[in-house]
């Protein structure tokens, strides 16, 4: 059994892991508020330009702009996006379980990775699978941070060196909840726009309406909006695909964070309850010693 001096050294260490659990909980909890409310204020954009996206789409033939073109998948790039930290719960190790499912059913393709966050560069490295990395983009995300990710997606399809690029994030859902996506990120069709429309509204519920129903007038042509408008479509969906991973990393290391300080005190009652039995027993045993040494004296 261990000594009451063992049981206090381990009394200590676990209040002073709970100390520094409940201090990063309210760190996460602050970082988690301004990111959610990022990530809810960009979401109205996004679908904005979206449905001008499909208004101008439906005018315009999908042959007419390098993004829109359907190729045969021969090389597919997967966007893993993680954190630079660990200590989020399942955070990062679901986004690197679905890549590498995708990547088994993908064998007869040549597969490229792009890392965002420390922790899917260090995994897919061990692997000789990444072909680019970023790192350190900040807690409070701006687009200029996601721009050079944005940028090197259409150089690299616009060189056809990628035939198709996807992305596997955590979607912020609410606090406790974050789903893993996998979205289509190029070539742009219909059917993805749709579906992250549907996405995006599903996710705000009534914090927005849809306009239905906008008669559209491009100047000079549609043809010419859709050219510069696409691009611009690209950043923004890789923006929204970062700010989406950030909210859910701060919400899962808060809640995996308030995990462990509740362990921590219920650690602490049991080591509590178990010094006070020893030390009960040691009392009693003392008692009984020097009872049994006055019986004898007499």
């Amino acid at each position: 059994m261990l000594s009451t001096q063992q049981i206090r050294r381990q009394i200590q260490s676990t209040q002073n892991t709970s100390q520094i659990t409940k201090a990063m909980e309210m760190v996460a909890a602050s970082k988690m508020k301004k990111s959610q409310q990022a990530a809810l204020l960009a979401r109205p954009y996004a679908e904005a330009a979206l449905n001008i996206l499909q208004s101008v789409g439906e005018s315009v033939e999908p042959t007419k702009h390098y993004l829109l073109e359907n190729r045969e998948v021969k090389n597919l790039c997967i966007i893993a996006v993680t954190s630079d930290k660990g200590l989020c719960g399942g955070f990062n190790s679901n986004v690197l379980r679905e890549v590498q499912k995708i990547v088994n059913l993908n064998k007869d393709k040549k597969i490229s990775i792009i890392a965002i966050g420390k922790k899917a560069e260090n995994y897919f490295k061990k692997r000789n699978e990444v072909s680019a990395v970023f790192n350190g983009i900040g807690d409070t995300v701006e687009l200029r941070e996601t721009l050079p990710i944005s940028k090197l997606l259409i150089s690299e399809f616009l060189d056809k060196k990628y035939d198709k690029i996807i992305a596997v994030y955590n979607n912020f859902i609410s606090t406790i909840k974050q789903d893993i996506k996998v979205k289509k990120l190029l070539p742009i069709t219909r059917r993805s726009l749709e579906e992250t429309i549907e996405e995006i509204q599903d996710m705000a519920k009534n914090e927005y309406k849809k306009n239905n129903g906008v008669d559209y007038k491009f100047e000079p042509s549609a043809e010419k909006v859709l050219r510069n408008l696409l691009p611009n479509l690209v950043e923004t969906q890789i923006y929204h695909v970062v700010l989406e991973s950030n909210a859910s990393e701060h919400s899962a290391r808060m809640v995996a964070m308030k995990n462990a300080t509740d362990s921590a005190a219920e650690i602490l009652d049991d080591l509590k309850l178990l010094y006070n039995y020893i030390r009960q027993q040691k009392i009693t045993q003392e008692i009984s010693e020097i009872s049994a040494g006055v019986a004898a004296q007499e």
